[in-house]
């Protein structure tokens, strides 16, 4: 099982994974493995699947996908520190985003594409969804989706779009989420 906040996130790992396949950077999709991802909600919602003692009672292998919430670089995210204090381990059980949310995933290269006459710009912690929510101009900030820019924008991008977002030049983010993912279902 590999948990995720929200329907977008499924859609986008959805995405992301049949892309990077296609470029020849992962062997497998999600499908293909046999993963099903499932959306939980946030932090909070992991919370009571321990309380409950699904993870056990399911018996099932399961891997944990969060925005890290943080508002910069330098910041804690809570949603890490919660997950730590439920007992699951960073890598293994857990991967936190290294931006704020999925929507940072969403390069403004490709906005400007999808939303022509769009001016957007925002940096990997500003609060993405908030500023295609707040668009000045009223038709544009309706072609953005507004707050639900991912689920409007986020499957649109391309391969080299994704790249932008997910690859620093050192690390590709979701070659080690799905790495980190496949890895689990191995153990």
């Amino acid at each position: 099982m590999f948990l995720v906040e929200g329907i977008d996130d499924a859609n986008a790992m959805h995405h992301n994974a049949n892309l990077y396949k296609e470029a020849g950077l992962i062997a497998e999709t999600f499908e293909e493995l046999n993963i099903n991802i499932i959306p939980i909600g946030g932090c909070d919602s992991v919370k009571h699947w321990i309380n409950l003692d699904l993870f056990t009672k399911l018996g099932k292998p399961y891997f944990i996908f969060l925005d890290s919430d943080k508002p910069n670089a330098m910041a804690v995210s809570m949603n890490e520190t919660k997950l730590i204090n439920y007992g699951l381990t960073n890598g293994r059980d857990f991967y936190i985003t290294k931006k704020r949310l999925l929507e940072n995933y969403i390069h403004p290269t490709a906005l400007q594409r999808l939303v022509p006459n769009s001016t957007i710009t925002y940096t990997d912690f500003d609060h993405a969804k908030n500023f295609c929510k707040t668009y000045a101009d009223d038709t544009i900030r309706g072609q953005l989706g507004g707050s639900k820019v991912a689920e409007k924008h986020y499957c649109s991008q391309t391969f080299d779009e994704l790249r932008l977002t997910w690859f620093d030049g050192m690390d590709d983010e979701f070659i080690t989420l799905h790495s980190s993912i496949k890895a689990k279902l191995l153990a």
